[in-house]
This record gives structure tokens, C-alpha cells and sequence, in this order.
């Protein structure tokens, strides 16, 4: 039997509705179909609350995949030193380190450059290991290459993202790669192509590094949760290792102490040897230390109280007084950027990470070496590497004024060795930062190197105060503050300390990058609720098209 609907046009001096009168097989249908329309409805409103969990579960299980391989590498690792495998370790380390982080760069910028970190932070103890089990020291080892190749891997990002270097946030950065590729070119012809390759690469990767997280912007709040972590744990099992290294030397480090002739790295004897946990020596772990504790700053977990106070001890121990200096730098800086609340929680932080430390400091053993190092610094007349630095600053000083070009990269620091005049007078040490990069670079290359440092400075410093409630890049730029600091001692925009500062003056920029965007979707989205919302607030017309046209009043014919 066909369905019946009659139309019913009620007089207009009423309310001008068209009702329509249906079977009751129709009404059966019609109510069905409500029924299934709020089933789908259900379903859907089920699906949207249980999403959040999926996407959890989901972010979860990617976190758990990403650590497989890190933790792979490093079990395979202690297994060939446990069982003396050390002239194995020498190959697999290296590969094995380049494998990782280029998965791990495919995956995740974030937990790429947290692996590059922890390779920083334990290459060298793994280098003395290995030749502690071998019996033999080894002047060169291939485990030291490790950190260097894996970091030096985000090089492809000048391939991916060429055209980004043309950009205003890029500038900097170019104009300091341009300003090494400069002394490169002129260390060519007179160090040789090998020194001034080797040099290259620890003057270029930072750099890498800097650019990496400036174009991977997006990730910042996975770089906040996964750099928090490595600086946080990093920085504890650093710590820890160098205060039981202070009062009881291995005797893996000490075979490397002993046959590597670091003199001014003290004696393999408890209370005598200056601490470098797990790192190549005093210095890079004292950097490594200061960053890692003004990050932990930054924290808010007990942990990061833990690690702090284990640091204090152990930076002191490297007998540093630049870093020191660096130190104070830092937390004068974050006591300046910081709102009052955070000032609060910092000083609360300061003074348990000083309770914590306290048993140590009250160890004769410590206190009275290191007071006896530090008081050093106001009596200059007394102090050997001040004298050393004034003699540098006085010949140098008037070279630089003559050399224009500059020597090029390869004529000083551990590139001289590679050089085949490695015993002239050309080759040096420098103990200043700002003598050796006019030196290297001369004036051109000096001029691009410090406009490039300089900008990248500002920068971090306007977008960090314009961002103070963002503690992780606040940090990081008072950090880098203190690491540019140290230059007047050595170089630190080189090496694991140039990673350290291009990681702290590019936070802020990501971070303020990634505010904004989230801004933008923000506004975005509420200004397509209100269309949404207007469009549903105009009444619908009720009944077919046919039944609209009886509904409306016939038009007068002529």
C-alpha cells in the first residue's frame, strides 16, 4: 500500500505553517530513522571521548619504539666491554652511534638530538674503557668519532632546507657558516686540506645543530619534554660519576690519566685528580655541568633537585673558575628574566640544591683545594694562566693587527697536529676564545663570525624576555649567556660547548615560533565556531520545496 501525505495550508492570519498529515506506517519509518540517526550519533560522541585515550595510548607506544634502538646500542655496547672486547668496540661504537641517530633523525628531531647529547656526555668514558680492557692506550681512537658523526648527520638539513638560509631567522647562522667556510679556504693553504677539514667539522656541526632545531621548529614541545629529561638525567649520572671519581679514581681512569699526560688534570689518587667524569677532561664536563644544572633550574621534579645537588660538589671539583664564572652569569640572568613567582621557586630551588650539597662541602679534602684554587683570582700576580693569557694577549694582539686574512682553520688546537708543519711556530694553543677566532679568521671571517654570534644573542634575548614564563628557554638562553662568556678563557662556541650554546640561543625561537602558531589556530578556530554558530542560529525553512510554494502566498497577476 503507497504512503499517503496530504498537505494541510492553514489561513495566513494564523501562523503560516504548512502541516502535513502522514499514514501511520509512515510515522513508523520516519521514527526508525530517528532512531538510527541517534545511534550514529552515540557512536560518534563515543568515538571523540575515547580519542584523547587512543591518542595517548598511541603517542605512548611511539615513545616506547623510539627508545628500542638507543637502548639497543648501549646494551650491545656493555656486552663487548664485558666481555674485553675492546678493539671490537673501537668499530661497532662509531657505526653502530651513526646507524642510531640516523634513524632516530628520520623519527624524531627531538630524541636525534637528546642521543647526540648522551653521546657527548659518555663517548669518552666508553674510549677508556676500551683501552683499559685492550692493555693498550690508544692516542687516536675512532670511539671518539662517534658524537662528531652523529651530530654532523643533520647536515642534510642544508639539502632539505637550502632556501631556509636565505631567510631572516636563518642569517645568522649563515653568516657565521659563511665566516667558517672563509677560514676553511684559507687553512687549506697553509695547514693542509686534512687539519683544516678536521677543524671544520668542530667549528661547522654546531652550527648543524643550531640550524636543525631553528627548522624543526613544530617539535618544540617535544623538544621541552625530551631535552628536559636528557639535561636532567644526563646531568645525574654525570654528577654522580664525578664525585665518585673525585674520591675514589677507577682504574680505568686512571690508566688514562697516567698515559695520556694531562698534567694539569692532577694525579690518579683519591682527593687528587681533577674531576672529568665521564668526559675527555676538566673542561668540556665543567661546560657540560653548568649547562646541565641551570637546565635542572628549570625542572620541577625531585630528580632535577637530586641532580643539582649532586653537581655543585662535582663542578667543583674540576677546579674550573671560568665556568664558575659562566655559572654566576646564568643565574644572574635568570634571576632578571624571571617573573616574581618563578624567582621564588628558583631561589627555593638554589637553597635545597645547597642543602643537598652541604655533607660535601664540609669534606676538608674538597673545601681546601678549592679554596685554595679559586683565591686565585684576587691574586692575579700569583696566578700562572693569567700571566700565560696576558702574554698571548700582547703577541697576538699585534699579529692580528698585521695579518689581516687570518691563518685559517687547521693552525691551532688539536688540527695543528694534523698539519704537516704541525712543529713550526704557526701551530698553537690558545687559552682565548676571543684571541684565537680573529687569529683563524682573520678580519673578514671575524666580522661575519661575530655579527652572526651577536644577532643570534639579541634575538634569544628579546624572545626570552618576551616569553618569561617559558622557564626551558630561559634557561637555555642564560646558558648560552654564560657559556659566550667563557670565551675570554677559550673557545667554547666549538665543540660539545657550541652545541650546548646554539641548542640555548635557538630554544627561545622555536618556542616563540610555536606559540604563535598555536595562536593563529586558535584564533582560527574560534572565528569558525562564531560562523558556525550564526549559520545555526537562522531558522531553517520547514516542509519540501512543494510544500513551501503552497505555503507562500500566490503572486498578483495582472
Amino acid at each position: 500500500m503507497s504512503s499517503v501525505s496530504i498537505t494541510n495550508v492553514r489561513d495566513e492570519s494564523q501562523d503560516g505553517r504548512v502541516e502535513t498529515w502522514k499514514t501511520p506506517w509512515m510515522a513508523q519509518r520516519e521514527k526508525m530513522a530517528a532512531n538510527d540517526s541517534a545511534s550514529v550519533e552515540d557512536a560518534r560522541a563515543m568515538n571523540a571521548a575515547s580519542s584523547p585515550k587512543a591518542k595517548k595510548r598511541a603517542e605512548s607506544g611511539r615513545r616506547r619504539r623510539l627508545v628500542i634502538a638507543p637502548i639497543g646500542f648501549a646494551a650491545i655496547t656493555i656486552l663487548l666491554l664485558v666481555v674485553h672486547q675492546g678493539r671490537l668496540v673501537e668499530f661497532i661504537f662509531p657505526a653502530g652511534a651513526l646507524v642510531v641517530a640516523a634513524l632516530l633523525f628520520r623519527r624524531s628531531p627531538a630524541h636525534y638530538l637528546s642521543f647526540v647529547l648522551w653521546l657527548f656526555f659518555l663517548t669518552p668514558e666508553v674510549r677508556r674503557f676500551a683501552d683499559f680492557f685492550n692493555g693498550a692506550f690508544s692516542e687516536r681512537s675512532l670511539i671518539m668519532l662517534a658524537p662528531v658523526m652523529a651530530a654532523s648527520i643533520c647536515g642534510m638539513n642544508l639539502l632539505t632546507h637550502f632556501r631556509v638560509l636565505m631567510q631572516r631567522r636563518a642569517i645568522p647562522l649563515t653568516l657565521i657558516v659563511l665566516a667558517t667556510l672563509y677560514g676553511y679556504f684559507i687553512g687549506m693553504v697553509g695547514a693542509g686540506i686534512a687539519a683544516a677539514s678536521y677543524m671544520l667539522i668542530s667549528w661547522l656541526f654546531p652550527v648543524l645543530i643550531g640550524f636543525h632545531v631553528l627548522i624543526t621548529w613544530r617539535h618544540y614541545p617535544e623538544y621541552h619534554r625530551v631535552l628536559l629529561k636528557t639535561f636532567v638525567f644526563g646531568g645525574l649520572v654525570i654528577a654522580a660519576y664525578g664525585v665518585f671519581q673525585y674520591v675514589n679514581p677507577p682504574p680505568w681512569d686512571a690508566f688514562w690519566l697516567q698515559n695520556s699526560g694531562m698534567v694539569s688534570e692532577g694525579v690518579a689518587a683519591p682527593y687528587s685528580m681533577r674531576v672529568s667524569s665521564t668526559m675527555n677532561s676538566s673542561g668540556p664536563f665543567a661546560i657540560a655541568m653548568m649547562v646541565c644544572l641551570l637546565m635542572t633550574l628549570a625542572a620541577r621534579n625531585k630528580m632535577a633537585m637530586l641532580a643539582g645537588g649532586l653537581a655543585v660538589p662535582a663542578l667543583i671539583g674540576t677546579m674550573s673558575r671560568s665556568v664558575l664564572g659562566g655559572l654566576a652569569i646564568g643565574l644572574i640572568y635568570l634571576f632578571i628574566m624571571l617573573d616574581g613567582r618563578s624567582r621564588l621557586r628558583l631561589a627555593g630551588a638554589i637553597a635545597v640544591i645547597v642543602l643537598l650539597c652541604s655533607p660535601a662541602l664540609m669534606v676538608d679534602e674538597i673545601t681546601e683545594k678549592a679554596t685554595a684554587r679559586f683565591s686565585t683570582v684576587t691574586q692575579l700576580n700569583q696566578d700562572d694562566s693569567y700571566q700565560t693569557r696576558t702574554e698571548i694577549y700582547k703577541h697576538f694582539l699585534s699579529e692580528m693587527t698585521t695579518n689581516i686574512a687570518g691563518q685559517g682553520l687547521g693552525m691551532t688546537g688539536l688540527g695543528s697536529k694534523l698539519s704537516g708543519d704541525g712543529s713550526s711556530s704557526g701551530s698553537v694553543d690558545f687559552d682565548s676564545g676571543l684571541m684565537e677566532v680573529p687569529f683563524v679568521l682573520g678580519w673578514p671571517g671575524t666580522l661575519l663570525y661575530a655579527a652572526g654570534v651577536v644577532m643570534l644573542v639579541l634575538r634569544a634575548f628579546v624572545t626570552s624576555f618576551s616569553r618569561k614564563n617559558d622557564r626551558f628557554a630561559v634557561a637555555g638562553t642564560a646558558a648560552a649567556f654564560g657559556i659566550l662568556a667563557m670565551m675570554v678563557f677559550l673557545n667554547t662556541l666549538v665543540g660539545g660547548g657550541g652545541v650546548f650554546f646554539f641548542i640555548g640561543v635557538m630554544l627561545p625561537v622555536a618556542g616563540r615560533r610555536y606559540a604563535l602558531e598555536m595562536q593563529t589556530r586558535a584564533d582560527q578556530q574560534v572565528k569558525a565556531q562564531a560562523r558556525a554558530a550564526a549559520s545555526a542560529e537562522a531558522p531553517a525553512p520547514s516542509g519540501t520545496a512543494a510544500q513551501q510554494s503552497i505555503a507562500l502566498p500566490s503572486p498578483l497577476v495582472p
